[in-house]
């Protein structure tokens, strides 16, 4: 780290967004990442790795686009690899009519989706139970990260090459002012020196900056679980999700199967945060047990989650012929904050002070939309024009309330 401990630009938090960012600004800035923690150790690190920019921001082309082209973009870096892989949503035949007539809907935007019948997905997916199914949306420029510490890490380590710095291991408790504006932030002994602050600490970005500007955003817990198949998932078995039971998948690199859900939300987060240990001693598991961080941390789902998981894996999973039949041998939760319309925040509001932005309230969606607060937060710096509409995630788009129901990555996928 700098001795003289002033940056252009200093980052609070290394997950997933906040190491965008410091890539993103690297080039050109002198960037300093901080986190209490060490890089990926939080929610981004226990993602269940699922991708799908068109399904969650087809009404807004620009950013499924930016998203889609760099995860292509970034793979093979730094041992980064981007599985590109076709999405269905499995749809009940009650359901049908709306299910085609919103696949119409994200077609006409020009995205590669079209509703395919039962039949059909069943011939080119014979793994896949297709028989209590009227068919599926088909979104086939989606795809999946296996493991999203592993991500994480690249966007890291290539931030580095670029010139960031990372200090972890240090907890940021306020941000510095003066006249109105960023001077830097406050760790418990020092002070660090920047004219430009960019929060990206999730669920706690509310807390950290109580007394500066009021963030609408609310904790809530994701999880995701492995099941284990006698047949492995080959290269072909795409990712997906059963909307009307809240319940998705995807397959891994190892050919077992992973499904998440378990959205609520919560009041107590840290009961459930900071479950992910040590990164050193997890990445030395994974490499002696060849199992993603995810499955290493193994920090348990709760049993209303579990009972869905052996519940529903059945219905579209051939191998699977009963709940009994469902053996999880790995499952684990994180928390991320969510905000009232399930978009999130990135923004330089005019009531803080000069020199804040903020990269928040990601709704479970921070490895998708990574690309977009990267791209976002130097458009906000730089005055450069961003590669899509910013206003949509302005932070007075939102009332100020707390008062509000998670609109969850399921629910958001039925727009």
């Amino acid at each position: 780290m700098s001795g003289s401990q002033s940056y252009d630009v200093i980052v609070v938090g290394a997950g997933a967004i906040g190491c965008a960012v410091g890539r993103e600004l690297a080039d050109d800035h002198e960037v300093l990442v901080v986190d209490k923690g060490s890089v990926g150790a939080g929610a981004s690190g226990m993602a269940a790795g699922l991708t799908a920019p068109t399904l969650f921001s087809y009404a807004s082309p620009a950013v499924a686009e930016h998203a889609n082209e760099f995860m292509q973009e970034f793979s093979g870096t730094e041992g980064f690899e981007y599985h590109a892989r076709p999405r269905m949503e499995l749809i009940y035949p009650e359901d049908e009519d709306v299910a085609r007539d919103q696949a119409d809907e994200m077609a006409s935007y020009g995205f590669p989706v079209s509703f395919v019948d039962a039949d059909e997905v069943a011939t080119r997916h014979p793994l896949l139970e297709m028989d209590r199914f009227g068919g599926a949306i088909e979104i086939a420029d989606a795809g999946f990260v296996d493991d999203t510490y592993v991500y994480t890490r690249a966007l890291a380590r290539d931030a580095e090459n670029r010139g960031a710095e990372f200090l972890t291991g240090v907890e940021i408790v306020d941000v510095a002012t003066a006249g109105g504006a960023v001077v830097g932030v406050e760790t418990h002994d020092r002070t660090l020196e920047a004219p430009h602050v960019v929060i990206a600490t999730g669920w706690r970005t509310r807390a950290l900056l109580a007394d500066i500007v009021d963030i609408p955003t609310r904790p809530f817990l994701l999880q995701a679980a492995t099941v284990s198949l006698d047949h492995e998932v080959g290269s072909e078995f795409p990712l997906g999700r059963v909307p009307a039971e809240s319940v998705y998948f995807r397959p891994q690199t190892d050919g077992q199967l992973r499904l998440g859900g378990g959205e609520y939300l919560i009041d107590d987060p840290s009961t459930f945060a900071e479950r992910m240990g040590d990164s050193g001693s997890v990445e030395e598991r994974m490499h002696e047990s060849g199992r993603t961080a995810q499955e290493v941390v193994n920090n348990g789902i709760d049993e209303e989650f579990r009972e869905r998981l052996t519940r529903v894996a059945p219905l579209f999973v051939k191998e699977l012929s009963s709940p009994s039949a469902v053996e999880l041998t790995a499952g684990w939760g994180d928390v991320d904050g969510a905000t009232a319309d399930g978009e999130p925040i990135i923004d330089a509001p005019v009531d803080a002070p000069d020199g804040l932005v903020i990269a928040t309230g990601f709704n479970g969606l921070g490895i998708t939309k990574s690309p977009v607060a990267a791209a976002g937060v130097r458009a906000i710096l730089t005055g450069e024009e961003a590669p899509f509409a910013l206003d949509q995630f302005a932070l007075d788009r939102l009332s100020g309330s707390v008062d509000f129901s998670l609109q969850d990555t399921f629910a958001m996928g039925r727009q």
